[in-house]
């Protein structure tokens, strides 16, 4: 399959016209006309995993985070962004990146956590615009919030949530014996919503890059916050659109990287 098909099949569920302006959800490395025979689904493009999709022959890596981001005026190879550009034309490597367009649509990355806690019935917290192209007109936006069925104790939540991200640690801001009615969630850098996930009814907001005054002045208006790190939210992202990818693809071999790792080590 030509990448140009393959590109117009992601589209027709997550439309980039989705994504904020100031980010860069799109085709950011290739040629349209490329045979894809092999994918690999990732976090980040790096080193790390483009050696990896070197080493297993990949055509197409699809990651979250966009690859090209700030603006770039050289390709050298003594620079780290050069240097990785470079690798991946030489080994014929394209890279497409769904970032905030997959993080708004529906079905995408904050749905997908609601769906690790069994939580079916949501709405989008952040309420970005509708488009009459995509999805017959409905609402689209960032983050969601949901009531829950029965409230759940902040520890259960806690231990719940590390054993379906498989993450060891969080940093939590609120009473210990917090009772949770209404939960909202914000994958990756979502911190600042925690004013309106509160107007929302919330008792929580589940993200990711929780910052000290932003702690502190959520403490001021009774308003809990689980912060489980940007990769902690995130790094469930190629899971998470596996299976879309895998059944738009026809003959094509879907991978998971197996080289993603959170940079920071809690010592």
């Amino acid at each position: 399959m030509k990448l140009r098909e393959l590109l117009d099949r992601i589209r027709l569920k997550y439309p980039e016209e989705l994504q904020y302006s100031w980010d860069n959800s799109s085709l950011n490395l290739g040629d349209l006309d490329q045979d894809i025979n092999k994918i690999m689904l990732t976090l980040e493009i790096t080193n790390r995993t483009i050696d990896e999709a070197i080493e297993k022959g990949v055509d197409l890596v699809i990651s979250h985070h966009p690859f090209l981001m700030s603006k770039v005026n050289q390709i050298r190879t003594d620079t780290i962004k050069g240097g990785l550009i470079y690798k991946m034309i030489r080994n014929n490597i394209s890279a497409y990146c769904m970032h905030t367009s997959y993080d708004m649509a529906e079905d995408g990355l904050n749905d997908y956590f609601f769906d690790l806690l069994g939580i079916k019935d949501r709405q989008v917290l952040d309420v970005e615009s509708s488009l009459d192209s995509y999805n017959d007109g409905k609402e689209y936006g960032l983050g969601r919030l949901a009531d829950l069925e029965k409230p759940i104790e902040i520890g259960d939540l806690i231990s719940s949530l590390k054993d379906k991200l498989n993450i060891d640690h969080a940093r939590y801001v609120g009473p210990k014996d917090l009772l949770i009615n209404k939960i909202a969630v914000v994958t990756g850098n979502g911190s600042e919503f925690f004013q309106l996930a509160k107007s929302k009814g919330c008792d929580i907001l589940i993200t990711g890059d929780l910052k000290y005054h932003q702690a502190m002045d959520a403490l001021d208006i009774d308003m809990a916050l689980l912060d489980f790190g940007h990769y902690g939210t995130e790094h469930i992202f190629s899971e998470s659109v596996y299976n879309y990818i895998n059944s738009i693809s026809g003959d094509i071999e879907v991978l998971i990287s197996e080289r993603n790792i959170d940079p920071f080590t809690f010592v």
